[in-house]
């Protein structure tokens, strides 16, 4: 479990110290203020450190170094014996002295190599020395941030993936769980550590003894695929394209500073918080060597082993224009790489770490993803990637039984539960090309089936500026089949999904353990580039997933994008492929709700709409209760609703408490903003701007997004609708 006050006093004071200062969480800048120390009885996490100084003296004495950000002087050991929950990866003496004379070696090493040939670098961590009293506050803070978590974690919370929240230094760490040669099992951290005690609780969260140091890599996302040969066609890809100088980008805003003052909201003691920091992450989707090289496994007949014939592959998708210039943008190699570059990180799950491709076993402040998301509907979301107005969808199927070998597996698995990009159900038969067949339905693979590839035992994933995952399929991108097969589909976005900074930079699902259950972060102006304010009175918060089915409220994904003020704002709708679609919007009504006109591309879409609660709104919706009606009163109820612009919330979204769906509660609805042409190519906006009384306090929830093409609108074999 997570570790939190295990005793009614102590939970009563934490209550009241976040009362009485708006905020109690510790910041990373912040001194270690003595007012917020908290007496325990038991022994804490600096306790026990200091306590076995026979184990411990050489981590205590890094961690009394480390500073807990750049405008204090308080150390991370102090941090450690004040109130809160923290998980500490505690690595022994020998563990330490064993990782600074590697790093020390490897540091010599590299210098001699490089006075006999200056072209090899100089191999640069900080470490310069073999001896800890050398080592400087800069590199203790790096090391100590590594090792502690700000949520306290039992192993027994962890399945194979990575924890779910990163550590102080904005890293994942991974988790792999392994047997050694006398059959015990070890969770096996970032390839090379081994938790070797577990579990040990104190007053302030659980301390994991590990066997290694800590140290995820310091590559970009490029670097850190060519430190694997088995990647290395992709990777002279990347280069050859010059893509590898965007994939070493990180900073966004150098000076972002989140202790900046904002609004305050719903006038609440105190400030809301922020997102603290503000980088740029990527996902790369990455088919190795032997995938490539190999007709049997690729499905492609073909082997494929050098950036020439990789070329030619991706030219009889994306053209045959500037062939050979391969850093030109219409090159189609350069497409090629293009497509497999997600804009933000995703880990493999939401359950283990911030940001997976889908969220899945995700409990948090009374939310619960499994009664939110139930599992009779396929799991399923969109993101776009790095090749200009085009998204790649990704599906977690329930239902699909068709058998696959997995990389290195002897028995067959099933589409089903598999994280699968760009699925087709029906499996391909409807391509208009039946060679597209062999490109989608594409299953990322999990690191322990990566690792089953040559080359590849010991795959690490994590950059510092993004992951890679390896895929069983070549992956290739045409509208075509997009718009006529995959995408011809309701599609549905949760709002915070719309803007990869969210996710990048742990505001979107990441839990905090003194984060109230929807307690509200700030995105301050610019943050988003896809959301652009139009006045100055307009506030945005981000509120994490929590819990509802209260009165009937309910949210998708548990979350939701709360506007406040007198707002006008727009942000930009997802790239699809070209064609006339459908649009709604999905939202929770509320007292609390103002009056806002739509518009989209500039122009007025309809009158205002009324999101208040009451007999006037519920008169002009048309909701009525369909607990006592048949199919076909169901069905007039539905059509009169639409006829009036309106449908009720989705029947594959339940109400988090009651496990009853959006459409039992006529609160959560959805409005039809209307038809419109949307042209891949073009930048299309919709804009929200607050037409009540000035002074009025109006709120504008923003839940999920629909698109939906209006040939499955007239399409009766899909009952969208209800769904």
């Amino acid at each position: 479990m997570k570790k939190t006050f295990g005793k009614e006093i102590k939970v009563w004071a934490l209550a009241a110290l976040t009362l009485f200062s708006g905020t109690a969480f510790i910041s990373c800048d912040d001194e270690v203020d003595a007012e917020n120390r908290f007496t325990f009885k038991g022994e804490l996490i600096s306790n026990y450190l200091e306590n076995n100084p026979e184990r411990f003296s050489s981590f205590c004495t890094i961690l009394d170094k480390a500073k807990i950000g750049k405008k204090s002087s308080g150390s991370i050991l102090k941090t450690l014996s004040t109130y809160g929950s923290y998980t500490c990866f505690a690595p022994t003496n020998t563990a330490i002295e064993k990782y600074l004379a590697n790093e020390y070696n490897a540091y010599i090493e590299s210098v001699e190599a490089n006075k006999l040939d200056p072209s090899v670098q100089i191999y640069r961590t900080g470490i310069t020395s073999p001896y800890l009293e050398d080592i400087s506050d800069s590199m203790a803070t790096e090391i100590a941030k590594n090792h502690i978590i700000e949520m306290g974690y039992m192993t027994t919370d962890i399945n194979e993936g990575a924890f779910p929240k990163v550590t102080m230094n904005r890293r994942v760490t991974t988790v792999e769980w392994i047997t050694d040669e006398a059959g015990r099992v070890f969770p096996l951290l970032n390839n090379n550590s081994r938790i070797i005690e577990q579990d040990l609780e104190k007053e302030n969260g659980y301390v994991q003894v590990v066997d290694e140091v800590l140290n995820p890599s310091s590559s970009n996302i490029h670097e850190l695929l060519g430190e694997h040969p088995s990647f290395s066609l992709f990777s002279t890809a990347i280069q050859a394209t010059g893509l590898d100088k965007l994939l070493s980008t990180y900073e966004i805003d150098p000076d972002y500073d989140n202790t900046l003052l904002g609004p305050s909201f719903s006038n609440k003691p105190g400030n809301p918080h922020y997102p603290e920091e503000h980088k740029q992450r990527y996902t790369l989707l990455v088919e190795s060597n032997d995938l490539l090289a190999d007709p049997s496994k690729n499905h492609l007949g073909i082997s494929i082993t050098t950036i020439d014939a990789l070329e030619k592959l991706a030219s009889e998708w994306y053209g045959t224009e500037a062939l050979g210039d391969y850093s030109n943008p219409k090159n189609p190699l350069y497409k090629y790489i293009l497509y497999h570059i997600i804009d933000r990180q995703l880990l493999y799950s939401s359950s283990t770490g911030p940001g997976g491709f889908l969220m899945e076993a995700y409990e948090w402040m009374g939310f619960n993803s499994e009664i939110n998301l139930p599992t009779t509907f396929d799991r399923y979301d969109y993101f776009e990637t790095l090749l200009p107005y085009t998204m790649i969808k990704v599906t977690k199927p329930f239902t699909n039984e068709t058998t696959y070998i997995p990389y290195g597996e002897a028995e067959s698995s099933t589409l089903s539960k598999q994280i699968i990009l760009n699925y087709s159900q029906d499996m391909g038969t409807r391509c208009n090309n039946q060679n597209m067949k062999y490109y989608i339905n594409v299953v990322v693979e999990p690191a322990r089936i990566t690792k089953t590839r040559p080359g590849l035992e010991n795959f690490d994933q994590s950059a510092i500026n993004g992951i890679i995952h390896t895929i069983d399929r070549i992956l290739i991108y045409n509208e075509e089949e997009m718009a006529g097969n995959i995408l011809n589909e309701r599609m549905r976005w949760d709002t915070s999904s719309l803007f990869p900074e969210l996710t990048n930079n742990g505001v979107r699902w990441l839990p905090e353990e003194n984060v109230t259950a929807g307690d509200k972060i700030y995105i301050p102006d610019n943050f988003c580039t896809r959301l652009r304010l139009r006045n100055n009175q307009t506030n945005i918060y981000y509120l994490r997933p929590h819990k509802t089915g209260l009165e009937g409220y309910s949210t998708y994904m548990g979350d939701e994008i709360m506007v406040s003020g007198k707002y006008d704002f727009e942000y930009r709708l997802p790239h699809v492929p070209s064609g006339n679609y459908e649009l709604r919007f999905g939202f929770n009504q509320s007292d609390a709700r103002g009056i806002a006109q739509f518009y989209v591309d500039g122009k007025i879409c309809g009158i205002p709409v009324d999101m208040r609660e009451g007999a006037e709104t519920e008169e002009m919706i048309g909701w009525f209760d369909e607990s006592e009606m048949n199919e076909e009163e169901i069905d007039a109820n539905d059509k009169s609703m639409r006829n009036r612009g309106w449908m009720k919330g989705p029947a594959s979204v339940h109400l988090t408490l009651e496990k009853e769906s959006m459409r039992v509660t006529k609160k959560a609805v959805r409005r039809i903003v209307g038809t419109f042409r949307l042209n891949s190519g073009v930048d299309h906006w919709i804009r929200f701007k607050d037409v009540r009384e000035a002074g009025l306090y109006n709120e504008l929830s923003q839940d999920y997004l629909e698109l939906v093409p209006t040939a499955v609108l007239n399409d009766p074999s899909k009952p969208e609708d209800k769904y």
